[in-house]
């Protein structure tokens, strides 16, 4: 916690900074408290509050019990930070303390279970977001050192309660209560259950050398992670290259990096509003080789693919000291899927037929990329290069299907696509959004967004989100979703969105290219999945989603973005304001599934990587990987790998909750594609009743009981992949 105190602002000093806000002006400057603006900060005090007041007070706004902003008390220093890290911990230690003080013949479950549903080093409690959450997008480095540095510490804890036999032994002791469970809520039950299930898996049954020798893998693995996340986010990578060396990406793309840090030269960083248009629309094939190995060759990212042979190797020994034969079995054992054999086998089934269709899908590019050649006068290398996928599927998409990305880039300028986003949210959900007003809430940057969230009917308040959506150095570099404050017995839920979209400039609006609308839409599912859930136990670790479960919400909700209905809304053309029109609309529509089977292998082997490396035999160093990443990508996307590059140094997935786990976006998708042609397909994708039938029977719910019971309530039926297959092209009408 703060050292300092929440201190109400006068009226003239608040009007003032929420002017600034607006303004854009919120470098606060670190004065004293002598009342005295520093001269060089235009925002105009009365002189009753110095600046440095004025971000205190909004910071630690929510210690005063204004409900009105999230009810995080933020801290602006490395040492408020660590101050308040430490006593996170030391409450943490006392709350197991308090348990295992408990006389085993009086445990219950409001002294024992009900404590390690809502311990204090996670997400219920608000301050652990206030000091781990900004390392992800500070502005200041030191803050970001230390969040950091706080969240290996609370990642250390968990991995130390779960080891705590003491504890273990009251949790066993009420579950031998059967008398007292049977008293209990089904929704206790499941918590009861849980908590035995999580000491077990963590090796409370072990021998003490070995309980002992499995603490510190945890803890290795846990900083590992870190480090590998820290390199991703710290990267400052910046590639010089002559505009002509950007040809195809158009005018405003050039201008806008043009002179940034050498005179004549565009400044590219490997973030995504750079990356992503020269992948798919720079002409110059050299300059996208450049972009890939920026990214993935050798030196990319410091030691990253080390950490990963490290993390993979800690991951090995965790699972045998546990019992299982890999790190990918002891993660499937407690999936939807239930084993890794039922994973291999749906993937290898679904390799096996659609690799016909993609080989068909690559010939098609390939003969593309000859005709390309000749037209530019360059030679044919007679194959499809890693950097050359992204370019000629756009360019089949424009030259064969009408679909010409930029020019329906000008119909989606962000603001309107935010808001319209927001808007079709609160209408299928049956909820309501209220934007804070600059200056009433602090933020970590200005740009920072933040939304109160209401049930339109009740009115019941659940909770806040922010939206923080444009690259900055220092920053997450992809686009993820946070929760940084779950349900709790008086507070709602908090989640942030960090992305990377292309900011607005004074001469032009941002604009979007529609894979950027859809995963903005994808990404705002998650943050209703965290907002909609319902019950405090919810939310802890005792009932998260199932990994290969928890993707599926989103991306059934992607589907919106190919509707006719909703692309006329979400379209709006940033000079004339039209909508797209009808026949850019039906090429996309049309061109939708183009290539598909192709773009599915790609997803298949990023899986199946993923199992391999966390197998039985996982790779022992970066050689290891390199072979196993050179054998498997030609093998299973048709694309062989360039030498030397390996996209896991950037495959963040794999080094956090997604280990073992990435399969589960495919298999998350038979899902999803259930859920929409079974009942928003059929009843309207806008439909109320369908939609607050999906909140309370598939949202609401979170990681309680079976997903599958879930999905067969809201369906009708069990859950079918035939709407899968169909959309693959792998079964027909």
């Amino acid at each position: 916690m703060s050292s300092s105190t929440y201190k109400p602002l006068c009226p003239c000093c608040f009007q003032a900074y929420s002017n600034a806000v607006v303004a854009g002006e919120t470098k606060i400057a670190e004065g004293g408290s002598d009342g005295k603006a520093d001269p060089t900060n235009r925002m105009i005090f009365c002189g009753t509050c110095a600046p440095s007041d004025v971000e205190k007070a909004l910071a630690q706004k929510a210690s005063s019990g204004d409900t009105t902003v999230p009810p995080i008390v933020w801290l602006l220093t490395p040492k408020e930070i660590e101050e308040s890290a430490e006593k996170i911990l030391r409450d943490t230690e006392a709350n197991l303390d308090a348990i295992a003080s408990v006389p085993l013949e009086q445990v219950t479950f409001e002294n024992t279970i009900a404590r390690l549903m809502t311990p204090p080093n996670y997400k219920t409690n608000p301050q652990v977001a206030a000091c781990k959450f900004l390392q992800h997008c500070s502005t200041d480095a030191a803050v970001r050192e230390a969040a950091s540095a706080a969240g290996k510490k609370f990642a250390a804890s968990r991995v130390q309660g779960r080891m705590r036999k003491d504890v273990y032994q009251r949790v066993k002791a009420f579950c031998e209560n059967t008398v007292a469970v049977d008293q209990l809520t089904d929704y206790q039950k499941h918590f009861v259950k849980a908590a035995k299930e999580d000491f077990e898996r963590a090796g409370l049954a072990l021998p003490e050398e070995d309980a002992q020798k499995l603490r510190e893998l945890l803890e290795r693995d846990a900083a590992v992670c870190s480090q590998y996340s820290k390199n991703l986010g710290s990267d400052d990578t910046k590639l010089l290259l002559d505009p002509v060396e950007l040809k195809g990406c158009g005018e405003d793309f050039i201008k806008e990096r043009l002179s940034k840090d050498q005179e004549g030269k565009c400044t590219i960083t490997l973030k995504y509003p750079d990356i992503i248009p020269i992948g798919q629309i720079c002409e110059v094939p050299e300059t996208r080789r450049k972009v890939t190995e920026a990214r993935e060759g050798i030196g990319a990212y410091k030691n990253n693919l080390d950490l990963v042979a490290q993390g993979v190797q800690l991951r090995k020994q965790i699972a045998t000291i546990l019992g299982y034969p890999s790190w990918a079995e002891y993660i499937c054992s407690k999936r939807m899927s239930g084993s890794c054999q039922a994973v291999n086998e749906f993937l290898t089934n679904l390799q096996d037929k659609l690799t016909e269709s993609g080989k068909e899908d690559r010939d098609v590019l390939l003969e593309l990329k000859a005709d390309h050649c000749k037209e530019i006068g360059i030679e044919f290398d007679g194959k499809l290069n890693a950097w050359d996928t992204s370019f000629y599927s756009n360019r089949l998409l424009k030259t064969k299907y009408g679909v010409d990305a930029e020019a329906i880039r000008q119909y989606f300028p962000l603001d309107h696509v935010v808001e319209t986003t927001l808007s079709i949210y609160q209408e299928l959900l049956g909820l309501s959004f209220k934007e804070l007003p600059k200056g009433t809430y602090w933020s970590w940057h200005v740009q920072v967004r933040c939304f109160e969230v209401s049930d339109t009917e009740t009115k019941q308040r659940l909770g806040h989100f922010y939206l923080d959506l444009h690259p900055r150095t220092g920053k997450y570099g992809h686009a993820a979703i946070f929760h940084l404050v779950k349900h709790s017995v008086n507070q709602g839920a908090v989640d942030c969105m960090l992305c990377n979209l292309p900011a607005s400039t004074p001469e032009k609006p941002s604009l979007l290219l529609h894979s950027n609308v859809v995963t903005f839409f994808h990404e705002f599912g998650h943050i209703m999945h965290g907002l909609c859930s319902e019950g405090i136990g919810n939310s802890t670790r005792l009932a998260k989603c199932p990994r290969d479960f928890v993707e599926a919400p989103s991306q059934m909700l992607e589907n919106w973005c190919w509707q006719k209905s909703i692309l006329e809304r979400l379209s709006k053309h940033y000079e004339t304001g039209e909508s797209l029109p009808d026949e850019m609309l039906q090429s996309m529509i049309k061109a939708k599934h183009v290539g598909v089977a192709f773009g599915s292998l790609r997803q298949i082997y990023l899986s199946i990587l993923d199992l391999t490396i966390h197998g039985l035999d996982p790779p022992k160093d970066a050689a290891g990987l390199q072979a196993i990443v050179d054998e498997l990508r030609p093998k299973i996307t048709l694309v062989d790998n360039p030498e030397g590059n390996n996209m896991l140094r950037t495959f963040g997935h794999l080094m956090n909750q997604y280990s073992a786990s990435y399969y589960g976006y495919m298999w998350a998708e038979v899902l999803s594609a259930d859920m929409f042609a079974t009942r928003f397909e059929m009843e309207g994708v806008m439909n109320p009743r369908v939609g607050m039938e999906y909140r309370k029977m598939v949202l609401a719910p979170g990681g309680t009981h079976n997903i599958t019971d879930h999905l067969t309530k809201f369906l009708g039926r069990p859950p079918s992949n035939e709407a899968f297959l169909k959309s693959r092209g792998i079964l027909n009408d």
